[in-house]
């Protein structure tokens, strides 16, 4: 990359970054601290954090084809810059997404696109109160904020707490947390469209030491029923054991979201949406599917009064396309016994 180039990439990531939040990092972006290296350092170490984010595999820079990678960088980087988060420097790299997605395609390994769900997390911390949006955002507890903060750069997940606000504190309590009232929980959710919650509770046990007891839990719109998909207990200092929490999440979603691209002959699969009612709506639902990891290529082959069918051409397998249409608040399933693949519309 010439003088000028770099000249230009540092002045537009500077002013891309100026004011960016955690949750506004694309997976294909590596953040890391810019103390103590020099800038090809801080790219290589850039790169191994994207392709852990974007594959969710967090041993893929053991492989010889990953450090290969490394002598490419220059290539495989888009933009890169500085900036300060929370009174700490930390150096940016943006890097190609076409040609990260074929570099993982070429290694075998699985491509974990957009859908990447935000859990709300309900914990009660060590005196017993309930942990707010604000206070996490104020930082009152700097060791939980930067164990939190630190993973959601590493594996590209965000997280929410919840507002604490009077509606919150009528719907739920810290009692209800600790008794893991479900329903009670789910119902409190619902106000911040979550399908994913956490139940926790943070206990001290010695100076050093805490206990963090969480249950990631699947709210299903469709029967109102709701399943632990994860159950842990973790140990160790404050940042670790949130860091343990969130890898632990990552690592669920990688595996249920993230695609393995079938190298020989794809299958395709037929969808029925209903509800479709004007061009909008076709348009948000063009929209949507673009977006999709698990979906190579598309096409309307049937329109109706008030639904349309689609012919989906897959990179995966089916239960990949179903987790990742699943996963979409504006599709609900309607529950149909002839075909799994027959939604709602939700405008």
């Amino acid at each position: 990359m010439n003088v000028l180039v770099r000249f230009c990439a540092i002045i537009s990531m500077l002013f891309s970054m100026h004011s960016m939040a955690l949750s506004e990092i694309s997976p294909y972006q590596g953040v890391v601290p810019a103390q103590g290296a020099t800038e090809t350092q801080l790219s290589e170490q850039a790169l191994k954090q994207v392709l852990i984010k974007v594959s969710g595999n967090v041993n893929i820079n053991k492989l010889d084809d990953s450090k290969l990678l490394a002598k490419h960088l220059d290539d495989l980087l888009a933009q890169f810059g500085y900036q300060e988060l929370n009174k700490k420097r930390f150096y940016y790299a943006l890097f190609d997404k076409r040609k990260i997605n074929s570099a993982l395609i070429a290694m075998q390994q699985p491509i974990w696109g957009d859908t990447r769900p935000k859990p709300l997390i309900w914990l009660v911390d060590e005196n017993k109160r309930l942990t707010s949006e604000d206070m996490i955002k104020s930082q009152q507890d700097e060791a939980l904020v930067s164990g939190l903060q630190q993973t959601q750069l590493e594996r590209g997940i965000d997280t929410q707490f919840p507002l604490i606000d009077l509606d919150d504190a009528l719907a739920v309590s810290a009692s209800d947390i600790s008794g893991r009232f479900y329903q009670t929980v789910a119902d409190a959710s619902l106000r911040y469209d979550a399908e994913y919650f956490v139940v926790a509770n943070l206990n001290k046990e010695n100076n050093q030491q805490w206990q963090l007891s969480w249950e990631l839990v699947q709210h299903l719109t469709k029967n109102n029923n709701n399943q632990v998909v994860i159950k842990q207990t973790n140990s160790g200092d404050k940042a670790a054991v949130m860091q343990a929490m969130l890898n632990q999440i990552a690592d669920y979603y990688a595996q249920r979201f993230a695609i393995l691209e079938n190298k020989g002959q794809k299958s395709t699969q037929v969808l029925s949406i209903n509800n479709i009612h004007s061009l909008a709506h076709l348009m948000r639902l063009n929209a949507l599917l673009e977006e999709l990891n698990a979906v190579d290529t598309f096409e309307i082959v049937n329109i109706s009064e008030q639904q349309v069918q689609i012919s989906v051409t897959l990179k995966g397998g089916l239960s990949s396309l179903k987790n990742a249409l699943n996963a979409h608040s504006q599709l609900e399933s309607n529950g149909s016994t002839v075909s799994p693949f027959h939604y709602n519309w939700q405008p």
